[in-house]
């Protein structure tokens, strides 16, 4: 055996074969993403996706409200909504029914706020943080993620502000100047967390009550928008009631129809360009190892003559094509693990949560490839060599 291996590889150029393993990783690397990627997308419309399954639901703005007709919703319409199969909960946002101002002498600025609440079982920050009691001066507040972008990228450049990271601005406190009902009070507030589902400024609801009895002028309003804990936020129920009642979601990231069917086209092409890379890399092992028995024709005729077996000559062979192999696929399982944590982090920051493992029907399908391509080499090494008589 040692013989055989010394005339079959010493001295044979092998950076064709390293370079037709790059290609099997690459390829297998994409069609297996692909199918994880393929299989991420069908939870997420199918619902299977127990973490991410809150929506904020507003009715569509038209010329009658412009002219002072409310866009609210009724009790009515809540009941409605609360009463279909695939909501499990309905939250109602509360607004805030005086003035509010933010101002920082620190920084010296000063702008108009608005607050709003939900209740807390709604709220996806950390609520042991988040409550707040009469005669409390601080006032928690939860801020949406994009919010801050806007004023990183937006307000403070313009103003002259200086820009924040979400730890930084945790420790700035700002002077609220409540106003409404004759009166005037000055409160400190604390950005406490930011919000990827709520999309708003949110405080504590004990106090939302309690300010606005204090400070507000105005008869209590009918919710503007409600928050809904459903089944599947992607189901096309939803997307009918939202339809047949003139609703509208209000948050950006949910998968319509239009955008599913462009990733899945996308999926599918990445599939069928690692598809195309794993032949090509086959056709090069073949190549190359056709090329190795034809370098070593004459040794191996004369081993053959000695009383090897056509099997001896090619199980060294595939032995180092099984090793390789095995590298390969160990090397792409391992790899996509990797990524899958990077792209679930990712996936998550966009409100769209995914789990990091990977799928049963992704092993599956490259050790199916992996068997297929070793077959087809097996078989063409040893037609090679028979060829040799």
């Amino acid at each position: 055996m040692k013989l055989l291996n010394q005339i079959l590889w010493e001295g044979k150029n092998k950076w064709q074969i390293y370079g037709a393993a790059v290609g099997a990783f690459l390829g297998l690397f994409l069609v297996l993403t692909a199918f994880q990627f393929y299989h991420d997308l069908n939870r997420l419309i199918s619902g299977d996706n127990a973490t991410d399954q809150y929506v904020i639901i507003n009715k569509k703005v038209n010329l009658f409200n412009t002219l002072g007709a409310n866009a609210a919703f009724t009790k009515d319409e809540i009941d409605s909504l609360k009463n279909q199969d695939f909501i499990l909960e309905v939250g109602e946002f509360n607004s805030n029914q005086y003035k509010v101002g933010a101002s920082s002498s620190m920084f010296g600025f000063y702008t108009e706020l608005f607050f709003e609440s939900v209740p807390d079982e709604f709220v996806d920050v950390n609520v042991g943080r988040f409550s707040w009691d009469e005669g409390q001066k601080e006032i928690p507040i939860i801020m949406s993620r994009d919010y801050l972008a806007l004023y990183n990228f937006g307000f403070a450049p313009s103003q002259g502000l200086p820009q924040f990271t979400p730890n930084t601005i945790g420790r700035v406190s700002i002077d609220l100047i409540l106003r409404g009902n004759g009166m005037k009070r000055t409160y400190q507030g604390r950005i406490i967390g930011f919000s990827d589902r709520i999309n708003s400024i949110i405080v504590p609801q004990s106090f939302l009550e309690w300010s606005n009895n204090q400070f507000g002028n105005k008869p209590k309003s009918a919710p503007s928008r409600v928050i809904v804990k459903t089944n599947n936020p992607y189901s096309p129920d939803l997307q009918n009631l939202m339809k047949a009642k003139n609703y509208e979601v209000s948050s950006g990231k949910l998968i319509g129809g239009k955008l599913t069917a462009i990733l899945q086209g996308v999926i599918s092409a990445i599939a069928v360009i690692g598809f195309i890379i794993v032949l090509l890399s086959v056709l090069v092992f073949v190549l190359n190892f056709q090329l190795i028995i034809s370098q070593s024709q004459e040794d191996i005729r004369l081993l053959l003559q000695m009383g090897y077996k056509n099997k001896q000559v090619s199980d060294i062979l595939n032995k180092r094509l099984l090793r390789l192999f095995a590298g390969i696929f160990l090397a792409v399982i391992i790899s996509i693990a990797i990524s899958r944590f990077w792209f679930a982090g990712w996936f998550e920051e966009q409100g769209l949560n995914i789990s990091a493992n990977l799928h049963w029907s992704v092993y599956l399908i490259g050790i199916l490839l992996s068997i297929g391509i070793l077959f087809f080499n097996f078989r063409t090494i040893k037609s090679s060599i028979s060829r040799l008589f």
